[in-house]
């Protein structure tokens, strides 16, 4: 399963404002540049699909929202949807990137039309595949609900958890909601797209919440009503959000609606299409990860450790194998209680955990 095609282009890693920042890279160098924002709790590699469809015309940075993917997470407590664009313009200014197009999954798309608000002259174009409209009530719950952080555990149970929640997500909208009006008809999700995903999760741990909730605290009916930067908002048929298309009220004449059916590649070729009518501008200098400087950066993010003699399995029960293993093996090496002590620490075994399946699935 290891290197799966959601790892695609070349990875870097800059330092913005201090904090390293994860991407992906591929498509034409000196063609206009399209950044990826993806949604949450994900990374960048989940955006293998559209990358592949716009790789031939444009050059395709995905772009690990800070707490998520491989990317430090915003020093701030709270962030907002407004905070996450900054910290967009501020990749953009480390590379080189002045006026850029953008496209935006699910917490991605609030974030691209915040910074369409914030900076129009430096977004050519806006391409939003789902766009959250919540009413106060779903607001409150979400807030309230939604962003679980299990806790870690002696025993690794907390990994069942976490599972769960991630097969729960697949199923229900919201995932917390087992209800047959949050029900969602969607088809069996691949076995590896459901451990890349777990792997996102794990990597992201505690930081997870915070881009949730600055797409939760957004108010989606600003900015469709009043962006100049030509914009194409729309969602597949599948897509819970595709039935929040109905609660924008007004738009501007910069908004085109789209309600996509199931063709996935029919949508991609019209986000293509948008893209290329309003296109951005190159990068002014080489991609920074090439430059030295600091080469131990993006091998500093994750440590990756392969491991034989386990395998995935459509339940979860191999993250139990994996922590039992992982633990009596700690115990068997320890030579003091000191060093015990450590390697039972269940944030330690996460992280081995978290490493192995870094490892299964690939960076």
């Amino acid at each position: 399963m290891t290197g799966a095609n959601h790892s695609w282009g070349a990875r870097g890693a800059v330092r913005v404002n201090g904090g390293a920042v994860h991407y992906r890279r591929a498509g034409e160098p000196g063609a206009p540049v399209v950044i990826l924002l993806h949604g949450s709790p994900e990374s960048a590699s989940a955006l293998f699909g559209v990358a592949g469809a716009l790789e031939d015309r444009f050059d395709i940075i995905g772009f690990d929202t800070p707490g998520n993917g491989l990317s430090a997470p915003l020093d701030l407590s709270d962030p907002d949807a407004d905070d996450y664009a900054r910290a967009l313009f501020a990749f953009m200014d480390v590379m080189g990137i002045e006026r850029a197009g953008l496209y935006g999954f699910h917490t991605g798309a609030g974030t691209a039309m915040s910074a369409a608000l914030l900076a129009p002259e430096r977004i050519a174009a806006l391409a939003l595949d789902g766009y959250a409209v919540w009413t106060p009530q779903e607001r409150e719950d979400l807030l309230a609900r939604y962003c679980v952080v299990h806790a870690l555990l002696w025993d690794g149970s907390h990994l069942a958890r976490i599972w769960a929640r991630l097969e729960e997500q697949l199923i229900f909208f919201p995932w917390n909601t087992p209800r047959l009006d949050a029900r969602m008809d969607l088809p069996p999700t691949p076995l590896p797209v459901r451990l890349r995903r777990l792997r996102d999760w794990l990597t992201a741990g505690e930081g997870y919440p915070a881009p949730y909730r600055a797409a939760f605290k957004r108010d989606g009916h600003v900015g469709p009503d009043r962006t100049s930067v030509p914009t194409l908002l729309g969602a597949m048929a599948r897509d819970p959000l595709s039935a929040h298309l109905t609660r924008l009220g007004p738009t501007s004449d910069a908004v085109r609606l789209r309600r996509w059916s199931g063709d996935h590649e029919a949508a991609l070729r019209d986000i293509a299409a948008h893209l290329a009518e309003h296109s951005g501008e190159a990068a002014r200098t080489p991609d920074p990860g090439d430059v030295p400087g600091d080469p131990e950066l993006l091998a500093s993010l994750a440590r990756p450790a392969p491991r034989l003699g386990w395998s995935p399995d459509e339940h979860g029960g191999f993250l139990l194998k994996l922590w039992r293993d992982l633990r009596l093996e700690a115990i068997a090496a320890a030579a003091d209680q000191a060093a015990l002590d450590a390697a039972l620490d269940p944030l330690t075994l996460h992280r081995r955990v978290t490493a192995v399946i870094q490892a299964e699935t690939g960076l």
